[in-house]
């Protein structure tokens, strides 16, 4: 079983959603049940979408111009940013769930699946504006933070959403820093892009368990150098809002890297529990409980199968 502080959120939220997610949904699975678990599970909000082609666009257009020493143009990656948006948003609105039988992959960049497609009439043509203003507004705001670029430009190597993993209570803790920076004989930098409209939202926990699991998992072949010859503590850790345009380090203490791996093994440990002892293939869903919250429901993307079996 694989533990990741998404899951950990879902589970505190509702432990049936988590059960859908993490126990029946399966891509593989001929049973028809657990395959449209898997793909519901791939539903995002319109900021969930927004900040997913964020992230895509980063990986594969700037950080390998970054690394490379290559010259940035603003206009070339607004352009392929808007070319994804567009591919995206057609299969969405034609909504890949009709097409239960079709691998994800199968649609390779085209893949999108959104929320208010399968639960109400779709986006509304200014939402879809909202969207793609933020977007664009969001690469443009990272693209002029020269600062941060040049740093980059310095490191030994960027690698960008790689899983990192270690074990913890039983259970394999997952993390996936949206950029891992190396330099010659200073610490690994962690960085976070966050495409929040508003600054309310602390990252610390999920970045201390970043620096937790880098530290701590197996290293990978292209790692330039073993992040297990640092401390948590020492990891510089970098949170870019990128709608905000600004920046807000973290820096961890002992404590706060006692916190962090307190707050693992407690939810861990309240997930086996909830499991007791069995497999999550041999779990059901009235195993676990649902939300207790008014309006929990409203953006599970399960919600389909879950109130279908409740009538």
């Amino acid at each position: 079983m694989r533990w990741s502080l998404s899951s950990s959120k879902t589970f505190r939220r509702c432990q049936r959603q988590w059960f859908f997610k993490m126990c029946l949904a399966s891509p593989k699975a001929k049973d028809p049940v657990r395959r449209s678990a898997y793909l519901l599970g791939k539903l995002q909000s319109l900021a969930a979408w927004r900040g997913s082609l964020i992230d895509s666009v980063i990986a594969r257009e700037v950080v390998p111009a970054l690394q490379w020493g290559r010259a940035i143009s603003t206009n070339a990656i607004l352009a392929e940013a808007r070319r994804l948006f567009d591919l995206q948003l057609v299969t969405a609105r034609a909504h890949p769930l009709r097409q239960p039988d079709r691998t994800v992959a199968s649609f390779g960049d085209s893949y999108a699946a959104l929320h208010c497609v399968e639960y109400s009439d779709g986006p509304r043509d200014e939402e879809l504006e909202t969207t793609w203003g933020e977007i664009a507004a969001a690469l443009t705001n990272l693209l002029g933070m020269t600062q941060l670029l040049d740093h980059l430009r310095q490191s030994s190597r960027l690698i960008a959403g790689r899983s990192l993993q270690f074990s913890c209570c039983g259970m394999t803790v997952q993390a996936v820093p949206d950029l891992i920076a190396f330099f010659p004989g200073r610490p690994p930098l962690l960085i976070d892009w966050k495409a929040h409209v508003t600054g309310t939202v602390d990252a610390w926990l999920q970045l201390a368990i970043y620096a937790i699991a880098l530290t701590r998992c197996e290293p990978h072949n292209d790692f330039p150098s073993s992040p297990a010859d640092w401390s948590p503590e020492a990891i510089e850790l970098l949170e870019v809002k990128l709608l905000l345009n600004r920046t807000r380090r973290h820096v961890l203490d002992e404590a706060d890297v006692i916190d962090a791996d307190a707050y693992i093994a407690d939810s861990a440990t309240s997930m086996l529990m909830a499991l007791d002892g069995k497999k999550g293939s041999e779990t059901r869903q009235d195993d676990f409980p649902t939300a207790t919250f008014d309006g929990a429901c409203n953006w599970c993307p399960f919600r389909k199968i879950c109130w279908e079996a409740v009538l």
